[in-house]
C-alpha cells in the first residue's frame, strides 16, 4: 500500500515557508508517476524520480493551502489522495492540503494536555465568595459545600472556592500523570461562575486568587515543564464590560464594537443577553480585543503558550460569522507575533476542515472528527442523548474520513477528547462500564492529535444526575475529590501507562494514521512513523488474532501466533513484518 502522511520521511520540511522548497516523497511500490497539483486555478504536473522505497519530487511551495495527489503505475496508473487510492482524479476535496507558516509549534504536536475548571478543581488559599455576595441574573449567587453535587437550576452562580492556587497544589498529581500542557476554562473577573461572560479581560478573577495566583501557576508550570492554554473568550464579552456599558449609550464612539439593532435590541451569543456578540467589523473591537498593545490576545501570550477561543466558528462581523477565517487568522496570528510559541487551537464544533484548510488556526477541539464517533460506538447515544447503533467499522470510517481531510500539517495538533465541560463526562456516559471507558482512553492516546483529560475523568469521576436526566454542564462540572479511597486507581493506573506509552512511541505521538483488518467489533487501525509500525485494536468484548512477532506494549512481553484480547492491544511488530 502507498503511504504518504505528515513526518520527515514523507515532507521535508515539515513546516516551510511560503516559497520555500519542499520535497514530497511516496512510498510506493510504483516505479513511476507524477504530482499532481493545483496552482493558479491550473492543475500541473511533474514527474517523480524514484528514491530508495518510493518516488519524490520538490517545488517551492506556490500556495498556502497546497493541494496535491500522487498519480502512480503499478498494474496500472491511479491517482493517492488524502482518502487513499483512486481510480480516476478526484475532487481537490480529496487532495493532500499542506499549509506554509505560522503554523503550530512543535511542542505541541501529540501533547498531553489536561483541562481544568479552576473552580472545581482544588480549594486553595482563596476565601470563596459568601452566598447573596451579588446578584446573577438576579438571583444570588451561592456558595456550595465541596461535596454538593451541581444544581440545573442555579449551576452559573453556585461557587465551590476552587482557585489558582489550588492548581498549584495539585500539580504533583497532574506530573504523575505525564500532563505536558494545562487548558484552563476561563479565569478573567466575570459575575458567573463559569467566567464566559468576561467582565475584564485583563484582570485575573479576584475569586481564583488573582494575578498573584496566576503568576505563582505560571512559575509551577514552568518548573514542572508543563505548557498553560488559557481560554479565550472573544466572540462576546459579558454584558458588565465596561466597553458594553459604554455601547448602550448610542452616542458611544464604542457602540459600533457591537450589534445594534433600530429597536436597541443587540446580537448575543445564543441570544442570551448577558453575551453581547462583538462585531468585528469596528476597527475599534479589533484594536481592543486583538490588536492593541494591552490587547487580551497579545497581553496573555506574555504569560501563557497558547489560547483555545471559545466558540470561534462565530466570531465575525455584524452578529453573524462573516468573515471568520479572516478574523481567526488574525487573532492566532497576532499572538504568534508576540509570543511565535503560541498554539492557538479553536472550539470548531462541527466540521472543521474548512475553517482549519483556510490556514486560520493551529488545530481545534476534535468533536465531529473524534469525540462524537468514539463516544457513539461505545455507549450507543449520541451527544444528545438519542439512541445511535455505530458499528467499529462505521466508526473507523468517520475518524478516518475527518483525519484525512485535515491538512498534513494539524494532523498531530487537534485537541482529540472524549470529554469536557460542554458534554457529559465519559463514565457516566457509559453507564459506569470502566472497562469500555478504558478503551475510549486507549482510542484517546493511541489516535493522532493532541489528547486532552478532563479533570477527573482519570479517576473515574461521573455525574450525580440519573442516566434518564441526560445533560453534562453543569453536572460535568462537578468537584474533582481529593480523597484518594474515592479514586479508581487501576483506572489512574491504566490511563498512566497509555499516557506515557503516548509520549514514549515516536508512531503513536507523530505517526501517521493507515487502516488494518481487524474481525467484527474491533476498531483498529496502523500508526506508522520513520518504518516503524504501531497496530492498535480496540473492542470491550474478548476479541482473538493472528499476529506475526511483536511487543504487546502495554505488557512489555513478546507476542506471536494466536492471541485472546479485550479492551486494548498495542501490538508492535518487528520491523519490516508489513
Amino acid at each position: 500500500m502507498s503511504y504518504h502522511d505528515f513526518e520527515e520521511a514523507c515532507v521535508d520540511p515539515l513546516f516551510p515557508e511560503l516559497g520555500e522548497r519542499v520535497r514530497l516523497r511516496v512510498w510506493t511500490r510504483a516505479k513511476e508517476g507524477f504530482l499532481v497539483y493545483e496552482e493558479g486555478g491550473e492543475l500541473h504536473r511533474k514527474a517523480l524520480r524514484p528514491f530508495p522505497g518510493g518516488l519524490e519530487a520538490s517545488l517551492p511551495l506556490p500556495s498556502s493551502p497546497f493541494r496535491y495527489v500522487f498519480f502512480l503505475r503499478e498494474e496500472a496508473w491511479a491517482y493517492l489522495g488524502s482518502h487513499g487510492p483512486e481510480p480516476a482524479l478526484p475532487r481537490y476535496d480529496r487532495f493532500f492540503h499542506l499549509l506554509a507558516r505560522p503554523l503550530p509549534p512543535a511542542w505541541a504536536l501529540g501533547a498531553v494536555f489536561y483541562q481544568i475548571f479552576p473552580d472545581r478543581f482544588r480549594l486553595g488559599q482563596t476565601p470563596p465568595p459568601r452566598t447573596g455576595a451579588w446578584l446573577y441574573g438576579g438571583k444570588p449567587i451561592l456558595h456550595k459545600a465541596w461535596d454538593e453535587p451541581p444544581s440545573p437550576e442555579s449551576g452559573s452562580r453556585e461557587f465551590y472556592g476552587g482557585d489558582l492556587y489550588g492548581v498549584l497544589e495539585g500539580l504533583p498529581h497532574l506530573e504523575a500523570l505525564g500532563v505536558e500542557a494545562v487548558y484552563l476554562t476561563p479565569i478573567f473577573q466575570s459575575p458567573s461562575v463559569h467566567r464566559y461572560d468576561t467582565q475584564d479581560y485583563l484582570r485575573v478573577d479576584p475569586h481564583l486568587g488573582g494575578m498573584e495566583a496566576f503568576l505563582a501557576l505560571k512559575e509551577g508550570l514552568r518548573r514542572a515543564g508543563i505548557r498553560l492554554v488559557l481560554d479565550g473568550v472573544f466572540n462576546h464579552t459579558g454584558n458588565l464590560h465596561p466597553d458594553f456599558q459604554e455601547a448602550l449609550d448610542p452616542e458611544s464612539p464604542k457602540r459600533g464594537m457591537f450589534t445594534f439593532r433600530p429597536d436597541g435590541s443587540y446580537a448575543s451569543f445564543y441570544g442570551v443577553k448577558t453575551l453581547p456578540k462583538v462585531d468585528y467589523a469596528s476597527p475599534l473591537a479589533q484594536e481592543r480585543l486583538i490588536l492593541g498593545e494591552n490587547a487580551p490576545v497579545r497581553y496573555w501570550m506574555r504569560h501563557a503558550d497558547g489560547w483555545r477561543l471559545d466558540v470561534a466558528h462565530q466570531i465575525g462581523e455584524g452578529g453573524t460569522n462573516r468573515n471568520n477565517e479572516a478574523l481567526l487568522r488574525l487573532i492566532a496570528r497576532t499572538a504568534k507575533a508576540e509570543n511565535p510559541e503560541a498554539f492557538v487551537f479553536g472550539e470548531l464544533s462541527f466540521d472543521t476542515v474548512p475553517t482549519l484548510r483556510a490556514h486560520t488556526l493551529d488545530g481545534s477541539m476534535h468533536y465531529a472528527g473524534f469525540a462524537h464517533p468514539v463516544m457513539e460506538w461505545l455507549s450507543g447515544r449520541n451527544v444528545q442523548g438519542e439512541e445511535v447503533r455505530l458499528s467499529a467499522k462505521e466508526a473507523w470510517r468517520v475518524l478516518f474520513d475527518h483525519y484525512a481531510a485535515l491538512p498534513l500539517n494539524l494532523r498531530h495538533s487537534m485537541y482529540t477528547l472524549i470529554g469536557s465541560h460542554d458534554i457529559p463526562r465519559p463514565l457516566w456516559r457509559l453507564k459506569g462500564e470502566v472497562r469500555r471507558l478504558e478503551v475510549a482512553f486507549g482510542l484517546l492516546l493511541a489516535f493522532p492529535g493532541s489528547p486532552g483529560i478532563y479533570y477527573g475523568d482519570e479517576i473515574g469521576l461521573s455525574q450525580a444526575n440519573p442516566y434518564s436526566d441526560w445533560r453534562g454542564d453543569p453536572y460535568c462540572r462537578g468537584t474533582f475529590p481529593w480523597d484518594r479511597s474515592r479514586w479508581n486507581l487501576a483506572l489512574l493506573d491504566w490511563v498512566r501507562r497509555l499516557v506515557a506509552l503516548k509520549r514514549s512511541e515516536p508512531a503513536l505521538r507523530r505517526g501517521g494514521l493507515l487502516p488494518l483488518s481487524a474481525p467484527p467489533g474491533v476498531l483498529a487501525f496502523r500508526r506508522r512513523y520513520q518504518g516503524e509500525e504501531v497496530w492498535v485494536y480496540a473492542s470491550p468484548d474478548p476479541f482473538r488474532l493472528d499476529l506475526p512477532p511483536g511487543t504487546d506494549l502495554l505488557s512489555g512481553r513478546p507476542v506471536q501466533g494466536r492471541l485472546e484480547a479485550e479492551g486494548l492491544l498495542l501490538f508492535k511488530p518487528e520491523k519490516g513484518l508489513y
